[in-house]
């Protein structure tokens, strides 16, 4: 696809073969814009195991955008197994990353940059990480860039909130990710459905540790961050 920002992931598995997911994306917005398959699986239609806190209208959408954008992927490495391991080669334009890791690992990356994009009223919200995409972040890197798109949003929109109590502080990014556990603990069920072997599920289930992680340990997390910032002390700032 031309006038496109493309993520591939390659894969070298255990068998000699090579698989590879190309996941092309609007350089304005960064949607998803990779072709849907022409007759969808059943798993993907909104009705199926449709999350409990989604917003859409099955007369307005028949699939879950998510599990539509899905379904490729899914069905192209449905062979593997979760703990298998297998080389990932993830080509972005700014950098090319390569990791030996498992099976559930890599999928689960690929799933999570999926959902991101793909215009689930959720997950959509991660859109800006996902431009920014970084394969196989560790616990320290995803809590960091989580607060810190939040911290950016709350600023570009804060002439939308004047106004409004701020004392609520990271209320509003608990309430999401307490909503994204709901999103993929119901697409886990719907990917039960889809294939006969477990990686998907499995990457739904490290997927969704973050989404469990991040409020329990945002405060302690952001303690141990702290000593990064030492530069920025007795720097004004100007409140939200």
């Amino acid at each position: 696809m031309k006038d496109t920002l493309r993520i591939r992931y390659g894969f070298d598995l255990p068998d000699g073969s090579k698989k590879r997911v190309d996941l092309h994306f609007d350089p304005k917005n960064f949607r998803l814009i990779n072709e849907v398959p022409d007759e969808p699986p059943f798993w993907t239609e909104l009705k199926f195991s449709q999350c409990a806190n989604c917003p859409l209208s099955a007369d307005e959408h028949r699939h879950c955008p998510s599990a539509l954008h899905m379904a490729p992927a899914v069905e192209s490495l449905k062979e593997l197994v979760s703990f298998d391991t297998v080389g990932v080669t993830v080509t972005q334009a700014e950098r090319t990353v390569h990791a030996e890791t498992s099976a559930q690992q890599a999928l689960s990356s690929v799933l999570g940059l999926i959902m991101a994009t793909s215009g689930c009223p959720w997950t959509d919200r991660l859109r800006p990480m996902a431009r920014f995409h970084l394969p196989f972040a560790s616990e320290a890197e995803t809590v960091y860039r989580s607060v810190c798109m939040f911290l950016l949003a709350r600023e570009l929109l804060a002439h939308d909130l004047k106004g409004a109590d701020d004392s609520s502080g990271f209320a509003q990014l608990k309430d999401l990710y307490e909503n994204l556990h709901v999103v993929n603990r119901d697409m886990s069920r719907r990917l039960g459905a889809a294939t006969r072997t477990d990686p998907a599920r499995n990457a739904m289930a490290l997927l969704d540790s973050y989404t469990t992680l991040l409020p329990a340990a945002l405060e302690s997390s952001l303690t141990e961050l702290k000593p990064l910032f030492d530069a920025w002390r007795g720097v004004p700032i100007s409140p939200i």
